[in-house]
């Protein structure tokens, strides 16, 4: 058994035929980065649903210590274990492990993908449920080509949207812009769009479920 499969919340059907899993899943390092660049990393924290990061997502973000946001990141995760949880993968001991045998190895260019993907199978889903997977890179979407039927795909832009639209923060654009005064510059992709509308009912619900269970934190 995988640490996501503790203390996780039991999926719902949410009022919809679809069975939205109520964790988010961040595939990647950009979005943490992102988040932390503006003190915003609570955001993922409003649904009041675990948030789990692959082990190489996380050291990605946060190994080198001037990093952009790599601290505030270690402070947020320290102060929200319990709804913040480091997945290990075997993908990252394997390459931790080369890199100690093979002193100067570069590293893997995909280690945060497949570490995300050995996550995603590794979550014990219920049947015909699905989980949030949040990510700014575009190799993110070759997880849904392989797992098309476990993850709702979304980029940082959409989730700030929708908490917006939830009006669980202020305004989307005002953060993206906070974000931009840090030199930082990430994407406006919409995937939401593209998603069926029974799939954007569940994250709605999702969302504005959390607006009716507790404040924003901080």
């Amino acid at each position: 058994m995988t640490r996501a499969s503790q203390g996780r919340a039991p999926s719902s059907s949410l009022g919809c035929a679809l069975a939205l899993e109520i964790a988010i899943i961040v595939a990647d390092a950009p979005p943490l980065i992102t988040l932390a660049a503006v003190q915003s990393l609570d955001y993922l924290l409003l649904p009041a649903v675990p948030v789990i990061i692959p082990d190489a997502v996380f050291y990605e973000a946060t190994h080198a210590a001037g990093r952009l946001g790599a601290q505030e990141i270690l402070q947020w995760y320290r102060v929200h274990e319990d709804l913040v949880r480091v997945e290990p993968t075997n993908a990252f001991g394997d390459e931790i492990a080369l890199r100690e045998a093979l002193p100067g190895r570069r590293p893997a260019r995909d280690l945060g993908e497949r570490s995300a993907l050995e996550v995603i199978r590794g979550y014990p889903l219920a049947d015909n449920a699905r989980a949030i997977l949040l990510s700014d890179d575009r190799d993110a979407e070759r997880l849904v080509v392989l797992e098309p039927n476990t993850t709702v795909l979304l980029t940082t832009w959409d989730y700030l949207r929708q908490l917006e639209q939830a009006r669980r923060i202020q305004s989307a654009e005002f953060v993206m812009e906070a974000v931009g005064h840090t030199g930082r510059n990430p994407p406006r992709r919409d995937l939401w769009s593209g998603h069926d509308p029974e799939t954007r009912d569940a994250v709605r619900a999702v969302i504005e479920g959390a607006r009716r269970g507790r404040s924003k934190p901080g």
